[in-house]
This record gives structure tokens, sequence and C-alpha cells, in this order.
């Protein structure tokens, strides 16, 4: 048997046997290899990954020795040198981060058909892959990003989970569940609309309501901004007793699906889609290494100019840049509206937070991106995410900033930390757009500058 866990400490099985990684440097190799799964990651984004701006005198080959010592372990066939770097061959269902999306992915798949309990049930088995916060043991560059992100996901599946269980009758069951989740992720609002309707058809109809008038207090002095649509609407529901929200059954074994049910589950239904798209591309990547790699043969690339496979991934490419060029107008009127004093810092802060919350949700797009098999696309790809993780991480810095500001900083500058990771965030960005420009200007589409994504 071999697996691979992330979801929780490292650890790692190969024909039924731990692997003993006891140094700290091969296993966030490791983590960062299992990360990028059935990819090549050149020698360059690992040692920027690793050492972030202080690299070893001799990062290449301290690099090299630390393969090696994985290769011992993993054996030669998995973990193998392609140029410019490395690619770790992981086969389907071998990593619990795979596992995980597949039984979400299904789980989503049967709340959508009205299978309710059957959502709960996988639900339940997805989350139980969950040992402990991911990659909570490293502290290099990488591993902050993508904790990030894997939790996420487990947020989203923590809360299709209780949805299941709320259309499938369990409303006052879960009512406790969703009060911690609303106390851990204050400014969620898809915890508080469960909760709020769960109250709702839990006969609780003035706390349902009560609910509703903290958060738009909560919203109001923290973000400076009202609660969502949704949020606004269900409580108008509630409001008139919409009968609608009862979420009784019509049939047996069907559960009806009231407009603010409905809306809750089509808010998640873009993770599902992720998720099966990511599970395809790593088993398409997987398919392809073995064609490279056990003597089979494969297309030669074709130029990127004259493939519309690749003039759709630059469309939906700049179709990101514009998302996160919105994204960017905001972070900084946030920043610059803290420096002139027209913000309070934590207000600010607050704003910092709503965008970045939209981010991580248009990386998790990102990643699910088909990208076409040329080495320019696949750099493309790869830059952006490097440029997009580097500019959040720069963000979440100026965030905690604000945070521990008492009030106006008055035009003071920002934090060396955070002017060094924009520095870093720039250069990435350039370096993407060295090689995304000229792809966009071949299919007629407008060019960028680092400062406007």
């Amino acid at each position: 048997m071999n697996e691979f866990r992330l979801l929780g400490p490292l650890e790692a099985l190969i024909d039924g046997n731990s692997v003993n990684l006891a140094a700290a440097k091969p296993r966030a190799l490791l983590a960062l290899l299992l990360l990028h799964r059935n990819r090549v990651v050149s020698t360059e984004a690992l040692i920027d990954e690793l050492w972030g701006d202080e690299p070893p005198a001799r990062a290449t080959k301290t690099l090299q020795v630390y393969v090696s010592q994985l290769r011992k372990e993993l054996g030669p066939e998995r973990l193998v040198t392609r140029a410019p770097g490395y690619e770790l061959r992981v086969a389907e269902d071998e990593l619990d981060i795979d596992r995980f999306e597949k039984l979400t992915a299904e789980a989503r798949e049967r709340l959508a058909v009205g299978d309710a309990p059957g959502a709960v049930d996988g639900m339940r088995q997805a989350l139980d892959l969950w040992r402990g916060r991911a990659l909570l043991e490293f502290r290099e560059p990488f591993a902050e990003r993508a904790a990030a992100r894997l939790e996420e996901l487990r947020l989203a599946a923590v809360e299709d989970w209780l949805l299941a269980a709320l259309e499938a009758g369990e409303a006052a069951g879960i009512v406790p569940e969703l009060e911690e989740l609303v106390a851990e992720h204050p400014l969620r609002e898809r915890p508080r609309e469960l909760l709020m309707l769960a109250l709702y058809r839990a006969g609780r109809q003035a706390d349902a309501l009560e609910l509703f008038r903290r958060t738009r207090e909560l919203f109001v002095s923290e973000l400076g901004i009202e609660p969502g649509a949704s949020l606004r609407e269900l409580e108008q529901a509630v409001l008139r007793q919409d009968t609608a929200l009862s979420g009784k059954t019509r049939a047996e074994g069907t559960t009806s699906t009231s407009p603010a049910a409905a809306r809750l589950r089509r808010r998640r239904a873009p993770w599902a889609l992720v998720a099966v798209a990511v599970a395809a591309l790593a088993a398409a990547a997987v398919v392809a290494a073995l064609l490279v790699h056990d003597g089979g043969t494969s297309s030669p690339p074709t130029t990127p100019g004259a493939d519309p496979q690749v003039r759709s991934f630059v469309y939906k490419l700049e179709n990101f840049l514009t998302q996160s060029h919105d994204g960017r107008a905001q972070v900084m009127r946030a920043i610059a509206g803290a420096f002139d004093c027209s913000l309070p810092p934590d207000v600010a802060a607050g704003q910092l937070d709503q965008v970045q919350r939209n981010r991580q949700s248009l990386l998790e797009q990102v990643a699910a991106l088909h990208v076409p098999g040329s080495e320019t696309t696949l750099q493309a790809s790869d830059l952006f995410q490097k440029a997009t993780h580097a500019s959040i991480a720069a963000d979440w810095i100026y965030r905690d900033w604000l945070r521990s500001r008492p009030a106006c900083p008055h035009g003071g500058r920002p934090p060396a930390a955070a002017r060094a990771a924009d520095a870093r965030a720039t250069s990435l960005k350039q370096r993407f757009l060295v090689v995304f420009d000229p792809l966009a200007e071949r299919f007629g589409r407008r060019t960028w500058k680092a400062n406007e994504f």
C-alpha cells in the first residue's frame, strides 16, 4: 500500500512501510512536491519556495542532496528528474487531498439531486481524512499559502456537510455545530446564513432574527459594509414566515428545495466543479507521465499561436486577470484609506480580509484551469499562481500590521516586511508578464502591467 497524507502531519507509506524523514527540509521538499504532484517543478521554483529570499550559498547542490534522500525512501521511479527540475509521480487516490476532493465532489452531486442523507455520509467520510491542521509543521514560504487554500477547502466541506444535514431534517441537532463555526469565523457569511435557517426550522424564529441583527451590527462596525444579499433576503423570508423555508419533504426520500436552501447549495456548486476538474487534471498528468517515462509516445506540442486550446487558455487567464485587477484596486483603496486616515485601521484590515476571501476562490479556479501542454502555457500558469500567492502574502502582512495599529498611521511608512513582500510579488508578476503578454498579443488581446493585478 502506498499512501501520502498532508491533511494533518506529513506522513508517507511506501509498500505499507512508513517513510522515515526526520530532517525538516527534506520533509518540506516532499510536501511541496506533493502539492505539485505529477507536474514538473523547476529547480528555481523549489529553491524559492524552500528558502525564499535567503537561499544557502550552494542551494542547487543542497537541493540535489535532499532529492537523493527522498529517492532512497520513495524509489527512483517515483521522483524523476525532468528539465527544468523534478516531478513526483503520485497515482490516483494515493494522496489524501485527492481522496478528499473526490469524496466532497461526489457528496455535492448527491446533494444536488436531493440525496441529502447520502451527502451527509459522503461529507463525513471526506472530513474524517483530516487529522489536524494541514502543513502546520512547515515554516517555508509555500506552506502558509497552501495551508490557507486547504483550510478553505475544509471549511467549504464543513459548510456543505451542515447544509446536507439541514436538508436531511437535522436542523435542531446542528445548531450547536453552526454556532461554534460562526464563533470561529465571525466574518464568514455562509455559516451565519445556515445558522439562521437552522434556527428558523428548529422553531426559533426570534433567535434567527436576532442573529441577523447582530450580524449586521458586526459587519457595519468591523467592515463598514452591510451583510450580503443572501443574508438580507433570508431575513425578509423569515419575517414573512415564508413557507418555502420549512424544508419539509414532499415525498419519502425527497427533500424539498426551498429558495434559501437552493441558494445556499448553488453558492457551493463551483467547488464541485473545481474538485472534479482538479481530479481530471491530476489523472491526465499521471497518464502523460506514464506515456513519457514508460516508453510510450505522445504528440509533439503544438505551436501556441495555432492551437485553439491555447487561445481558450489565454482568454480564461485574461478573465482571471480582470477579476484580480478589481481585487487589487480594492486593496489599494483600503491601504490608501488607512494611511490618509479616511478609514480606521481595523476597518481597512477588515476590507482586506473580504478581498482575500474572494481571491482565494479565484486561486481555486486557476488551479482547476486546463493548461495546454506547451512549455509557454505551463510556465504562464505556474508564474501566475506564484505571483498571485505572493501578492496575497503581501496583503496579509498589511492586514496584520493594520490590525496592530490603534489609530491612523498619519502618513507613516508600511513595515519593511510588507515592502519586501510587495517587491517579491512585483518581481513575480513581471516574470509572468514576460511570458503571458506575448501570448495575449498573438491573439489580439490587451497586455498587462505588474501594478494592474
